[in-house]
């Protein structure tokens, strides 16, 4: 049984707990934001702005909730995965692009480990990772403070960068495709129906992701509080203030189990990802083994580059970079999620209510503000990083500055671009109902002016009746008289 069968069966609920057919595929999905790089870019905001960007990494995090709840929707509702229905809506451009930006999320992914597993016995592992993750972390720091002064985040131009790692390490763009693909199979269960699934996937999304949430900010907080005046500088000073935050001496070796457990789930969700991806939108069909092998192997170029360029700084600023380039791909990536979801012919009665649509718009803006906040503080700024990426401070860049802003611009612009397109059925839907107006306008004419001509006809038969009887009363009432007069 490949990756792809054995997640598609523990969601169809051919497990002996029907727990798996919901809290199952989610906890897979959930392992993707539990790995070093998620960790090293808590840690890096917490320790250089303290609780600053609190309140915007729990607006994060109920965006990633929402667009993976969508998802699931998209996905049980139609039968078909988020990729697929793209490539049906829009045009063969713009699904190059969104593949394109998937395939590069995926990149940006750990990539380890191997394909063939069971379906549930990745369940297991998932949730053994997680619980293991979050009740390791109360263990060993139990004095978590909960600072209630961050109501008002503090942004500037230097927390930027940082805020755009967070960003990128709350939502996954490959994990909507992902998602949707594996409980697509759901539309064809007749033991429950949509509506109470639709209410078990929010309720496993909730439950799975506040404690992601929780996870990200005893670290964000703890780095906060034991940083005092230094900052993360490098891969070294991460791992020592890592050192200060996990205070029992057993923490190194269960995060590292932990890692191991994360970078196998990790790898599995990939090469599904990557066969959906690959399969959809650019019409190729690979064996799971040639995703894995393509992604790993690029993945380690990568990283024995940034290595030789800059040492191990270059691989602490690649753990970094990744969740910016992230962000960068997601609101062109939020777009689809929407438009699908409250599209009426593709969803029918279960397209998502008003005040859902308005929540996900809002967490939409939200994305591309970001962006937009992290383009002008590049283009414009004189903060920190910028300069680092600027190569100013001396200190070796992984990416030239050009790639950066070109990336950022253009995904902006494409994000636009997708924000004026709309989906190929909404558009035939608007051409049919013009047409249809068109032709009822038509006919009325027509009846119009049938019925004018009736009138005239009706009014010069009139007319003629008329003129006939008096000219026959005439001629009736001068004969007469010439009668009386002879």
């Amino acid at each position: 049984m490949n990756s792809m069968q054995s997640i598609e069966s523990l969601a169809a609920g051919d497990a002996q707990h029907k727990l798996f057919r919901t809290l199952g595929p989610t906890l897979v999905i959930s392992m993707a934001y539990i790995d070093l790089g998620k960790w090293l870019v808590a840690v890096d905001a917490g320790s250089r702005f303290g609780y600053d960007l609190v309140l915007l990494v729990l607006l994060f995090n109920f965006s990633a909730i929402l667009c993976q709840y969508l998802s699931t929707r998209i996905g049980m509702v139609t039968g078909k995965n988020l990729a697929k229905i793209c490539c049906q809506e829009y045009s063969q451009v713009i699904c190059v692009v969104l593949g394109l930006q998937a395939w590069l999320s995926l990149l940006t992914s750990e990539l380890t480990m191997d394909k063939k597993v069971a379906g549930i016995f990745n369940a297991c592992i998932a949730g053994f990772t997680l619980l293991c993750f979050v009740l390791g972390l109360l263990i060993s720091h139990p004095h978590t403070p909960v600072n209630m002064n961050v109501m008002f985040p503090k942004l500037s131009g230097e927390s930027a960068y940082s805020l755009m790692a967070l960003l990128g390490t709350n939502i996954i763009v490959h994990n909507f495709y992902t998602h949707s693909a594996f409980v697509q199979v759901q539309r064809r269960s007749s033991v429950h129906t949509l509506g109470s699934l639709f209410h078990d996937h929010l309720f496993s999304i909730l439950f799975i992701f506040t404690g992601i949430f929780l996870v990200n900010y005893i670290l964000l907080s703890s780095a906060a509080d034991e940083s005092s005046d230094t900052l993360v500088m490098n891969f070294q000073d991460a791992m020592e203030q890592m050192h200060q935050i996990f205070t029992n001496p057993a923490a190194p070796i269960v995060l590292l189990v932990i890692l191991l457990f994360s970078s196998h789930i990790i790898s599995l969700t990939c090469i599904v990802s990557g066969d959906v991806i690959s399969e959809n939108f650019f019409g190729v069909k690979l064996p799971l083994s040639a995703h894995h092998l393509l992604h790993k192997g690029l993945a380690m170029i990568l990283t024995i580059y940034c290595a030789k360029v800059a040492g191990s700084e270059g691989i602490y600023q690649l753990l970094i970079m990744c969740p910016v380039i992230q962000a960068m791909l997601l609101p062109s990536s939020i777009i689809p999620i929407l438009r699908v979801s409250s599209s009426r012919l593709l969803m029918g009665r279960y397209r998502i209510a008003l005040c859902v649509e308005i929540f996900a718009f809002l967490a939409f803006l939200l994305a591309v503000f970001t962006n937009i906040i992290f383009t002008a503080e590049i283009l414009f700024g004189d903060s920190t990083w910028t300069n680092n990426l600027k190569g100013d401070t001396g200190s070796p860049a992984i990416l030239p500055y050009s790639v950066i802003v070109l990336a950022s611009c253009a995904s902006i612009g494409f994000t636009l671009l997708l924000a004026v397109t709309p989906l190929k059925s909404a558009s035939n839907e608007a051409q049919t109902h013009l047409s249809s107006v068109h032709s009822q306008r038509e006919t009325l004419g027509t009846t119009h002016r049938e019925a004018t001509c009736l009138e005239k006809n009706e009014d010069e038969e009139f007319e003629s009746c008329s003129v006939g009887a008096f000219l026959m009363g005439s001629s009736e009432g001068h004969t007469e008289s010439v009668h009386e007069h002879t």
